[in-house]
């Protein structure tokens, strides 16, 4: 386990075909996952297991679970806010587990992805305002999909297979 656990974890739970991983995502100077001895992400198989797991080791965890799902790899339209939180999430699996991201790729096609799903969020734009709504090539469309798939790659690499309490 890591010596210095930040305040507050939340709860991720991860669904890969039939599989689910609950996990401990924190957000602090760099935002991270919690790791196992192994420097794997620390998973339990149930959303219970890991409330238990949480105070076993007394830190505090919001149980309001964010879902990741390896159906996104499925989709044919572009959630924005959904896109966003995945690749987000999954930069930070990359940086937790010491691994290469493609999102994290500064290279000017990527960056222009990254910008368009930020901003097709509208989270700076208020209700009379114009929203603003990406139209997308299919080379980015290409770029997205191979971005998702590069995270659940890099998701499954860090997944613990030790999921005991």
């Amino acid at each position: 386990m890591e010596k210095d656990l930040p305040g507050t974890y939340y709860l991720i739970k991860f669904q890969i075909l039939q599989e689910e991983y609950y996990t401990f995502w924190y957000t602090d100077d760099m935002d991270g996952f919690l790791l196992d001895r192994k420097g794997k992400l620390k998973s339990l198989p149930t959303k219970e297991d890991a409330v238990a797991f949480a105070a076993k080791m007394g830190f505090l965890l919001d149980t309001k679970e964010l879902l990741i799902s390896s159906a996104i790899l499925r989709k044919r339209n572009i959630d924005c806010s959904l896109f966003l939180n995945y690749w987000n999430i999954f930069s930070d699996i990359a940086y937790s587990i010491n691994c290469r991201f493609a999102g994290d790729s500064r290279d000017d096609v990527t960056s222009r992805i990254y910008e368009k799903l930020f901003y097709g969020c509208n989270i700076l734009v208020s209700e009379d305002e114009e929203h603003y709504i990406p139209k997308w090539s299919k080379k980015e469309k290409r770029r997205i999909a191979n971005i998702m798939k590069n995270g659940f790659e890099i998701l499954a690499n860090g997944l613990s297979a030790d999921r005991n309490l």
